[in-house]
């Protein structure tokens, strides 16, 4: 929803280290359940702003579902996804009663942003299959902060995910694996990283994966 004080602002829950669990098979990661309220819910009843930029916005509040779906299925091990979440399913928890039945939102299939969340889902889960370096042991991670960071790396390919949380633009340190040239798997267009750290500057709700080669 954008607001640093919020509990949930730290997402270092991902990494089955923080339990510690040895591997990465003792930990299912998910932000939905059928005790919770739905993330896009949230977003449009309570999400913050500034400016212009708005998190009730439905457009603004998909792409933040994104970013948060990159980190989430970034992290070694493996997920639940709640039943249309890759959608942004919407629908109050309390409606009909709790525990009652909620309409199916076929239709959100032909809505372009919907649509864009389900296929940034689909790109993220297929790379996780298709890619080593997500069920590497050698990783770091800063995830408590408004710009959110994971490094992955194996002997295939070095991966650095980033984006920032925060309902304002902000500039941090990355700590990219290597210097060189990085390739953004969501945009197709590539960095040039200098030196470690690398300074970036981030719009609201702007997020990449970029790796040193392209992902399966």
């Amino acid at each position: 929803m954008g607001y640093p004080t919020n509990p949930s602002w730290d997402i270092s829950g991902l990494f089955y280290t923080n339990y510690g669990f040895n591997t990465a098979a003792g930990l299912i990661a998910y932000f939905e359940s059928h005790d919770e309220e739905r993330l896009m819910f949230k977003n449009e009843a309570y999400g913050n702003s500034s400016g212009s930029y708005n998190v009730k916005n439905i457009a603004t509040g998909l792409q933040r579902n994104e970013m948060g779906a990159v980190f989430m299925l970034a992290s070694p091990g493996p997920k639940m996804i709640w039943q249309f979440g890759e959608l942004g399913y919407d629908v109050n928890i309390d409606q009909n009663g709790r525990t009652g039945e909620k309409p199916i939102k076929w239709d959100y299939y032909t809505d372009v942003n919907r649509r864009h969340l389900y296929d940034l889902y689909a790109r993220m889960i297929k790379w996780k299959i298709n890619n080593a370096v997500f069920n590497t042991t050698t990783f770091n991670y800063s995830l408590g902060g408004s710009v959110k960071m994971i490094s992955l790396t194996d002997a295939s390919n070095k991966v650095e995910i980033t984006g920032n949380f925060d309902v304002n633009t902000q500039s941090a340190s990355i700590n990219f694996a290597a210097s060189g040239t990085w390739y953004d798997n969501i945009t197709g267009a590539s960095i040039n990283v200098p030196s470690v750290p690398y300074s970036m500057t981030l719009a609201p709700g702007e997020y990449h994966v970029y790796s040193i080669t392209p992902l399966n």
